[in-house]
This record gives structure tokens, sequence and C-alpha cells, in this order.
């Protein structure tokens, strides 16, 4: 990610995300993943309170309109990574690895638009997992929790900037 962190975000990149993620893994060699390529099967996020995602027929032709979408904009906020992301993850390309990718394209998003970059820790999982659950009907509130762990992130920045200087003294 962070070699290509200046970079427009592209499809062959997304899935080289995916492939670098699922390496190594028992899913590399089962077909039902397809790691180097979009789900065959088709998936759902979450358990309980479902949501369904995009048809794996569907998936290609769905990345390349938000991608096109999201490449065209001039000035890239918070809130249009935010609204990347809650796309991404309704399309769900993968078999797996879904979250765990989309987080770090919003990572390098942030980074390449010089916005606070953020990760979503896991005791704040379920405050995330709801803002995307929620996002059609109240965008404020995934968004207000990706700006809570920008602050938590800046936070833990400025913490281990102070530790070094110290340590230099």
């Amino acid at each position: 990610m962070l070699d290509n962190v200046d970079e427009l975000l592209t499809k062959d990149m997304i899935i080289e995300m995916n492939k670098i993620l699922k390496r190594n893994t028992n899913d590399e060699e089962n077909p039902r993943y397809n790691v180097g390529g979009f789900k065959v099967v088709p998936n759902i996020i979450g358990v309980v309170n479902v949501i369904n995602t995009t048809a794996p027929e569907d998936v290609e032709g769905k990345i390349e309109e938000l991608l096109n979408e999201y490449n065209s904009k001039i000035n890239i906020t918070l809130e249009d990574i935010v609204d990347f992301h809650f796309r991404f993850e309704h399309i769900h390309p993968f078999g797996d690895g879904n979250g765990r990718i989309g987080r770090i394209i919003m990572f390098k998003e942030c980074l390449r638009n010089n916005i606070m970059p953020f990760i979503v820790l896991d005791d704040d999982k379920p405050y995330y997992m709801r803002g995307l659950k929620e996002y059609e009907n109240d965008k404020m509130f995934l968004i207000d929790t990706i700006r809570h762990e920008q602050d938590l992130y800046e936070k833990m920045c400025e913490e281990l900037l102070d530790f070094e200087i110290e340590a230099n003294n």
C-alpha cells in the first residue's frame, strides 16, 4: 500500500492488496476464495442483521464504476473516502478479506489526500459495523466513528513522537 500511496486506486491495485493479504494462507489454494481475482461465490456481511452484497457476476462492473466515479473527484474529503468504503463493502468483491482491504484503502487514501489516517480498533469495531449498517439512513454515525479513530491515531502518533524526542535527549 505504501509503495502506491500516491497513485490513484485501480482494480489491479486492489486485487494485489487482497493477494498479499491472503498469501501463504489456506485460502490461497482454495478455488472458493479465488485469491488473485474477485469472488466466485456469493457472500454477505455479518451474521446477525445480514447485509447482502453484489452478485459475483456483477462485481467487476461495480468496482470499475466505483473507481471511475471516485477517481474523477478533484478534492477528496474524508466523507468521500468513507462513502467509497461503504460502497466497496457493499460490493464485497473478494471471497475473504474485504473489510481489511477496505480499511487499508481508506488508510492509503487518507495519506494520499493529506487527511489524518486511522485504524479501526477492535474495541470500536461494533460502532464501525453499526455505522456501515446504518450508513444509508445516517452517514454521520460511521463518519463520527472514523473521526474518533482519527483522534486516537493522532494521539498515538504524538505520543510516539514525544517518546522518540525524549529518548534522543
